[in-house]
């Protein structure tokens, strides 16, 4: 048994301590990028990656000590420090031009300050000069207009995946929602046609460990170009001023949690990104992106991916409500149908049995099971014949007021279990104690 006080880090995690992995410190980074660590206020190089010979010319433990002078030019210092005393949004990067040798590479650069250190971000990036704003307005437009025209949630989730893929050109773009017990659902996908689809899927809460959960709340877009990718570490392994690892929470480059490697090989992926969704605050799910061969997202489209996201988010309440309100309109609608055909009806079985899939509407079921005095009326998918009876002698054990229900049954009638795809979920309503008219309908989820 481990021990709960126990770290968890890279080296130590596995399945069953996953929960309490430190993923904000895995004192390494991915490759595709430089990583700088700065001691306000001369901002001095305190702490490096270990590859900044590959992108900058230049030997990890020839930075170490320097002044970030050795690497930029006044102004750009200046870009730095503005950046820092602003409401800066690390995700809209900085341009640096660093002289590396005898080239000068152009970087996008992520900045932030976090644990009293200063933590600059480097990737490589391919053009030197570009109409950010405008290129920005044409990618956006079209398709924030569509999102506030949008009549449901279902019909923006749609809209949100597909121009994120058509934006990124990778293979699989799904929203991923968290349910009221932290289990997730897959509402909307947009894929390569030849994929399997995973849309209306269900995964548990564990799927996503709760360190996991927590900064998705707080750094809403996180990439991973190549899952097989080598760690890179960084030099010295502890902040210097702390001795702690470093904490990189809000860092783009920070290496992923091996077990979350391990799960995106078992399926087959190669290249990953997700954008988080909140409503009024609180992770509500994610924009969970594949692909099936590495892939490196830009800063430009990764801006813009995560400016969708939140914008979505700021929608997800509006459209929730228009969904709950369209959707009690038509239940009620339903409803009256129902008491309408029973209250007409002379044989009260058959009557349930003509409005079975009106009924399975109202509450969302599956399947269900109407007792009558000693007779049965099955509707939809139901139970074995021999299975019936003992739940039912169960049921009424049970019964304390007119209504009972459970999400999972299986926990608390262990018969259940050899029955649990057809019903986990259990609602039961005595309709009258003088007929003893019981009605129970399942929900496989």
């Amino acid at each position: 048994m481990s021990n709960k006080t126990e770290i968890i880090t890279a080296e130590t995690v596995n399945l069953t301590n996953c929960d309490r992995e430190q993923i904000h410190i895995p004192g390494s980074i991915q490759p595709h990028g430089v990583l700088l660590v700065l001691q306000e206020p001369e901002l001095d190089i305190i702490q490096v990656s270990s590859n900044t010979e590959k992108w900058l010319n230049i030997l990890p433990e020839n930075l170490l000590k320097q002044n970030i002078k050795y690497l930029l030019e006044n102004r750009q210092i200046d870009c730095i420090r503005n950046s820092l005393t602003g409401d800066f949004e690390y995700l809209n990067p900085l341009k640096l031009s660093i002289k590396c040798g005898n080239e000068t590479k152009i970087f996008n650069s992520i900045v932030h300050r976090n644990n009293g250190v200063v933590i600059v971000e480097l990737e490589p990036c391919k053009i030197e000069s570009e109409q950010d704003f405008f290129q920005f307005y044409k990618l956006t437009c079209h398709t924030i207009t569509r999102i506030q025209k949008s009549a449901n949630l279902q019909e923006l989730c749609s809209i949100v995946v597909r121009e994120i893929r058509r934006l990124t050109g990778l293979d699989r773009v799904m929203i991923y929602k968290f349910h009221a017990d932290n289990s997730g659902e897959v509402i909307a996908e947009d894929k390569q046609e030849e994929l399997e689809p995973y849309l209306g899927l269900h995964y548990p809460a564990t799927d996503i460990p709760q360190p996991a959960r927590h900064l998705y709340n707080v750094n809403y877009l996180r990439i991973i170009p190549d899952i097989n990718y080598q760690s890179v570490e960084l030099l010295p392994k502890n902040n210097p001023l702390t001795n702690q690892p470093l904490d990189l929470s809000f860092s783009v480059l920070r290496s992923v949690s091996p077990i979350h490697i391990e799960y995106l090989q078992n399926m087959g992926v190669k290249a990953s990104m997700s954008i988080s969704l909140l409503k009024e605050g609180k992770l509500w799910g994610l924009i969970a992106c594949h692909h099936y061969s590495t892939k490196y997202i830009p800063y430009n489209l990764r801006t813009v991916c995560d400016f969708f996201g939140q914008v979505m988010s700021v929608h997800i309440t509006t459209k929730e409500q228009h969904d709950n309100l369209d959707y009690k309109i038509h239940l009620k609608s339903i409803q009256s149908q129902v008491i309408s055909a029973i209250s007409e009806s002379e044989n009260l079985l058959m009557a349930f049995k003509n409005i079975g899939e009106k009924l399975l509407t109202i509450v969302g079921a599956t399947g269900a099971i109407v007792y009558v005095e000693g007779k049965v009326q099955k509707i939809g998918e139901t139970l074995k014949d021999e299975e019936i009876e003992p739940l039912l002698n169960w049921v009424k054990l049970q019964i304390k007021t007119d209504v009972y229900y459970t999400d999972s049954l299986p926990k608390i009638y262990p018969p259940a279990n050899e029955f649990k795809e057809i019903a986990s979920g259990l609602l039961v309503l005595e309709i009258t104690k003088v007929q003893k008219i019981i009605c129970y309908g399942f929900a496989q989820k």
